[in-house]
């Protein structure tokens, strides 16, 4: 240890250490000028100098040397050089390593070589070349809505990766050069700072990604359905009334075609485009297209559905006010009824009258059965307009297909 001791013994600095720089020793023997003459100062700084200057050389030397090997980079916005450059100051910023400067690296191997160099095998025997204690290779890919960092050192006198780390984060490439500083950090076993980190890493949640483990539905329905209210009368009244004359009980058959737009394994947001004809049985076949918004969702693939259907109704325009019973204009007149004109009138489902638009709203619920290799959806559903609510069941088949799985950006 060296120690200036002021002449009266009151006070000391120790110089042996670099963290007292030159000018913490300047500073001191400024305060014993009074003290001493000016040829005995001189000969103090210059000591003071020489061993500040050693200690801090010294400590450099004893630091291991990096070198940066390859660097990959796929599907993200920049490019090795860039990169490179980003580890190399995070390297040198945690004052761990002496790190080789890449323009030295690039003399000795090349710019094909040093970028190629990513395996182990290939980093140790470069280390070795250029004298390095240790070698780093990083990947950075982009992965849809992420991007995946890989980095790893080799120690290169043994040869065998001494750090491994792989991380995701979120696809944000302006924010490369502080995944690349947490990467390190965690090579390092060096303390992260935990707001930039959650802020970054990617969060692996059930709808993080559209079209995980898609379940398709689309095929063939077949079903039945009982009316209500005014459409049930309709099947109910004698066919010289404009009914139907028989029981409101209709048989459907149709097809449906599923749109799913998100999803997972638990849960799926969709569109339904179902295609519908019914009541053949009857002589009078109602074609029908309902497009409905739904989510399937739970391991029991549990569904609920809504939207609206379109299809076309025979309307008859008539009174009750004449006799009570439902008289058209053109019967009113062939009665040679009073006051006609002024009758209210309103329209009901009648095979005499004329064919109109008609719009319903469907709100469904169901449950897909998946017996083997097979698809079963199972959905009860109440088709509603003015003239009644249609209460029906509705059941379809298909195979499962292998599952698809992508991502989105």
């Amino acid at each position: 240890m060296f120690y200036l001791t002021s002449v009266y013994g009151k006070s000391q600095l120790d110089c042996s250490h670099a963290h007292n720089s030159v000018f913490q020793c300047y500073a001191y023997l400024a305060n014993l000028s009074r003290n001493l003459k000016l040829k005995t100062m001189k000969k103090l700084l210059l000591v003071c100098i020489g061993i500040c200057s050693f200690k801090s050389i010294a400590q450099v030397s004893q630091l291991p040397s990096m070198m940066i090997a390859g660097i990959e980079v796929r599907n993200i916005p920049s490019n090795e050089d860039i990169l490179r450059s980003v580890i190399y100051k995070s390297l040198v910023n945690s004052k761990k390593y002496v790190v080789n400067d890449r323009y030295d690296v690039a003399e000795k191997l090349g710019d094909t070589k040093m970028k190629e160099c990513l395996g182990k095998d290939c980093m140790g025997k470069v280390g070795k070349q250029l004298s390095a204690d240790f070698a780093i290779s990083a990947s950075y890919e982009g992965l849809g809505d992420r991007i995946l960092i890989s980095m790893k050192i080799v120690n290169v006198q043994t040869g065998e990766i001494d750090q491994n780390e792989i991380q995701q984060f979120e696809n944000q490439p302006r924010e490369l050069n502080r995944m690349t500083d947490i990467m390190i950090y965690k090579l390092l076993k060096t303390d992260v700072d935990l707001s930039v980190y959650k802020a970054l890493f990617f969060k692996d949640g059930p709808t993080a990604s559209s079209g995980l483990g898609k379940m398709n539905n689309s095929g063939p329905r077949i079903g039945f359905a009982v009316p209500t209210g005014e459409n049930a009368e309709f099947f109910t009244r004698n066919e010289r009334e404009g009914g139907l004359g028989t029981l409101p009980v209709l048989f459907n058959i149709g097809y449906q075609l599923e749109v799913q737009y998100a999803g997972s394994e638990k849960f799926s947001g969709l569109f339904e485009f179902l295609g519908n004809v019914a009541g053949m049985e009857h002589g009078s076949p109602i074609p029908s297209l309902a497009i409905m918004h739904g989510v399937r969702f739970g391991k029991g693939a549990w569904e609920i559905a809504m939207g609206p259907s379109f299809s076309m109704k025979r309307l008859a325009s008539g009174t009750t006010d004449y006799d009570g019973n439902f008289r058209t204009y053109q019967e009113l007149y062939a009665l040679n009824a009073v006051n006609a004109a002024q009758m209210s009138y309103f329209k009901r489902p009648d095979t005499r009258g004329a064919t109109y638009f008609s719009t319903n709203f469907i709100f469904a619920v169901g449950k897909t059965f998946r017996p083997g290799a097979l698809n079963v959806p199972l959905n009860f559903y109440a088709s509603m307009n003015k003239y009644g609510t249609t209460y029906g069941v509705s059941l379809g088949i298909n195979i499962t297909r292998s599952r698809k799985y992508t991502y989105t950006k």
